[in-house]
């Protein structure tokens, strides 16, 4: 016989009119549902059951992620009660779940033209837009919502978090900042503020910040936040505090303990740190996992006795490949390759320090004059599906590149993309190597399936923005691409240096100029910056200074065309100095 959710027997039996005696058992089939259609309009009483009824329904069949059902259930709840809020706003709901934001989206809008003054509908459209990286839609959103509702702190606090992420950290502070003189007793604006205030360096402030925040909600989340903040600022007193009361709240969290220990060290308390973790280990139900850090103090003071034989101990008795791998360490570092080895080999594929482990085996063969053993190893490696893994190529390509075999290193990245399409290092790793062998286009194919798995990748977009600035093609594109690496990675000199080379392709001098002088503070030994400088200044008609970048090009190369190239630079602006 069918069954009938209790929820929607309970909602038949309130339509039904029910009396009070217990309900007979429910039918088979179940009771058809009052007709949406055919929603009495005259009744408000009729109308706002069968809305709830449908509601119910939904909520049940979403629950058991019957989408489609609950749709159509949320729908005609809207059709028996328009008026119905609470089953409108499950709709986009569930078409998000449905993976269907576009849908959601439509409705959103539809929604604010008849809504305008309903700030959850903004929200929520926001939302789709941040997923999709439209923050600047994101913020007109919040914007017009603030129209209708000025005061809506949500709001606001999302508008703030989205100007914080844009780095626009004047507009993020007014708003936190005023919500705080309307709420002093506001802790998200606190907490937000203070994360704003890391930003900008206001380190004074955050911790203000951060500290009426923790008045108001402590937790031992944002105690944790704190208690780095305090540390990457060695304001240690702060961090043990915070830590220490955390572990009031609980002596086991080992979390906390970690910290604690981490914190002890900055402050060169070791015996401190030995102390915390012994007695933490006593409390532990996997003290395997504590003694390998008690060990790597004991190392730290140079009681290496000590430390080898607690690894030992845990090495033979938990069999821990931590312990296997530390006990490895320390035997390269007292140069018995052989004990090392004998350690690595029995770290097996299922254990966390399994790549780590090839990579050292590979290192003491390699370092020890037998390379082609350690070839031997890896390829054994990669023959076996358990034992496989990217990393192994990427190793094998370096080994055969080592010797100047470039075209079987290749073939090594090829075969391990075979079995990892999907593997960062080994596409860029192998998009290297093209541009090696010349085959720069193939190249920049295969770096533009790089930027398709991680569009954050800013040696990639280095790559593809220089090669089209250094070909003069794309120029603008390129400019894109390489001021989102520089976004990424501001501090790199060559990073820099394409970006004073793009701009020098589109004829603004002043601002390559100045990158590129940037460039070479921060990749002092690279002579194509050197070059590229002497280019910029030539261009400008800084003759004293393009001789002397140049001078240093051609010092810096080791390739003797390239540094026959810059010479031939140099001499043109020689012989034009003589005219």
């Amino acid at each position: 016989m069918n069954r009938i959710h209790p929820i929607l027997l309970l909602a038949s039996i309130l339509l039904l009119g029910a009396c009070a005696a217990p309900p007979p058992p429910p039918p088979s089939p179940p009771p058809s549902p009052p007709p949406a259609a055919a929603a009495v309009k005259t009744e408000e009483k009729a109308d706002l059951g069968c809305s709830y009824f449908y509601f119910l329904w939904g909520s049940h069949a979403e629950y058991f992620q019957r989408f489609d059902e609950a749709l159509e259930a949320y729908d005609k709840a809207v059709i028996c009660d328009p008026d119905a809020d609470y089953a409108q706003k499950k709709i986009p709901l569930v078409l998000i779940k449905q993976g269907e934001n576009a849908k959601a989206a439509e409705w959103l809008e539809q929604a604010i033209k008849e809504r305008p003054q309903d700030s959850s509908l903004y929200l929520l459209l926001a939302h789709l837009r941040i997923q999709d990286h439209n923050q600047a839609e994101a913020i007109r959103l919040y914007r017009e919502a603030l129209r209708h509702d000025p005061d809506n702190t949500t709001v606001l606090l999302r508008l703030g978090i989205l100007y914080t992420e844009r780095k626009r950290f004047r507009e993020a502070e007014i708003i936190f900042r005023n919500l705080l003189r309307a709420d002093e007793t506001l802790f998200y604006g606190h907490l937000y503020l203070a994360r704003l205030l890391v930003q900008i360096r206001d380190y004074t402030g955050a911790g203000q910040e951060f500290e009426r925040a923790l008045e108001l909600n402590w937790s031992a989340e944002l105690a944790y936040e704190m208690a780095d903040f305090y540390t990457r600022h060695e304001r240690y007193d702060k961090a043990l505090k915070l830590l220490n009361a955390i572990i009031e709240t609980d002596d086991t969290d080992e979390r906390a303990v970690l910290g604690l220990v981490q914190t002890l060290l900055l402050m060169g308390k070791n015996q401190e740190a030995i102390d915390e973790l012994t007695r933490l280990r006593d409390l532990s139900g996997t003290p395997e996992r504590i003694d390998p850090i008690i060990a790597r103090i004991l190392l730290r003071t140079n009681r290496t006795a000590q430390a080898k034989e607690l690894l030992i101990k845990v090495a033979e008795q938990h069999h821990s490949s931590e312990a296997r791998y530390t006990l490895a360490l320390i035997a390269v570092q007292e140069d018995d390759n052989d004990a090392a080895i004998r350690y690595l080999q029995k770290i097996g594929p299922d254990d966390t320090e399994f790549e780590e482990a090839v990579y050292l085996h590979m290192r003491i063969l390699r370092d020890s004059g037998r390379s082609n053993e350690a070839v031997g190893m890896l390829r054994k490696a990669v023959a076996d599906g358990d034992r496989r893994r990217p990393l192994f190529y990427a190793l094998l390509a370096s080994l055969n590149e080592e010797k100047g075999l470039i075209d079987t290193a290749l073939n090594y990245l090829r075969d391990g993309i075979d079995h990892f399409p999907d593997d960062e290092q080994l596409l860029f790793e192998s998009a290297i190597l093209l541009d090696r062998k010349g085959r720069q286009d193939e190249a920049i194919s295969v770096m533009e399936r790089v930027l398709e798995l991680y569009p954050d990748h800013p040696e990639a977009l280095n790559y593809i923005g220089y090669s089209w600035a250094d070909r003069n093609i794309n120029l603008l594109q390129a400019l894109t691409y390489i001021e989102k690496a520089v976004e990424l990675k501001p501090d790199n000199g060559y990073i820099l240096d394409s970006l004073g080379w793009v701009y020098y392709r589109l004829g603004r001098l002043s601002e390559a100029q100045t990158e590129l002088e940037k460039a070479v503070q921060l990749a002092p030994d690279d002579p194509n910056i050197y070059e590229h400088l002497g280019d910029v200044y030539t261009a400008l008609e800084m003759t004293n200074e393009a001789e002397e970048a140049y001078r240093k090009a051609i010092e810096l190369f080791e390739d003797e065309e390239k540094k026959a190239a810059a010479g031939k630079k140099l001499d043109d602006l020689d012989n034009k100095n003589r005219q």
